[in-house]
């Protein structure tokens, strides 16, 4: 992995880099494929590597309390760096950057919404990822993120965020709210069962449904 280095003064300083598509496929999508298999956040398909998974809703990348945590959870268990990557797009411009490597004492510039740096990330859809293949966050449009990882990364996330079951049924009443305003012909609700048994299992997501009162509408 080639990441340049400034020397002066005895000090030893990691540079964001930017990725080309080659170097994206070659280096850092192995280590996103250990994590997630695809980039679609309503049907996530997982890697060798997932032993938890976890829905954050109300995210609006960047967030700066989510992404500290991720990096020092990271931090101390090996991480100097992450990968951000915009998904689902249609390439119209091949000139466009898509990948960064992003070292952890650079991460300020990421949270401080520079889009001389980091271009449309912010608009798009995107996903930041270890390179060592321990975890990865993927954002969505519609206001939630899919935190996944290994057990040991995504207990310690869970211990600067143990409300994440309260998360997610926020994020499934509004869809009742809006089954109840607009009726459930008007409401794009038949992705919603797979997309929670592919996330937390069938047993699971049969909870939350049911807690939810989802679930005479999804099966």
């Amino acid at each position: 992995m080639l990441v340049c280095y400034s020397f002066f003064l005895g000090l030893d300083i990691k540079i964001m880099r930017i990725l080309t598509d080659d170097e994206y496929h070659s280096e850092a999508e192995p280590m996103l494929r250990k994590i997630f298999l695809n980039e679609n956040p309503k049907q996530p398909q997982f890697g060798s590597s997932t032993e938890e998974v976890i829905l954050l809703y109300e995210y609006f990348p960047p967030d700066a309390e989510i992404v500290h945590a991720l990096v020092n959870i990271a931090s101390h268990l090996g991480d100097k760096s992450l990968y951000l990557s915009i998904i689902n797009i249609v390439d119209l411009n091949s000139s466009m950057i898509k990948h960064w490597l992003v070292p952890f004492e650079e991460i300020s510039t990421y949270l401080s919404i520079d889009t001389n740096s980091f271009g449309l990330a912010y608009q798009m859809e995107s996903v930041i990822f270890s390179p060592q293949g321990k975890w990865a966050l993927m954002s969505s449009f519609e206001r939630y993120a899919i935190l996944a990882g290994t057990k040991d990364f995504m207990e310690n996330f869970l211990k600067h965020f143990p409300d994440t079951d309260r998360q997610i049924l926020n994020y499934l009443s509004i869809f009742k709210e809006c089954i109840n305003k607009d009726g459930v012909e008007k409401v794009n609700i038949f992705w919603l069962g797979d997309f929670l048994k592919n996330v937390y299992g069938i047993e699971q997501a049969k909870e939350l449904l049911r807690a939810s009162e989802l679930e005479k509408y999804v099966y």
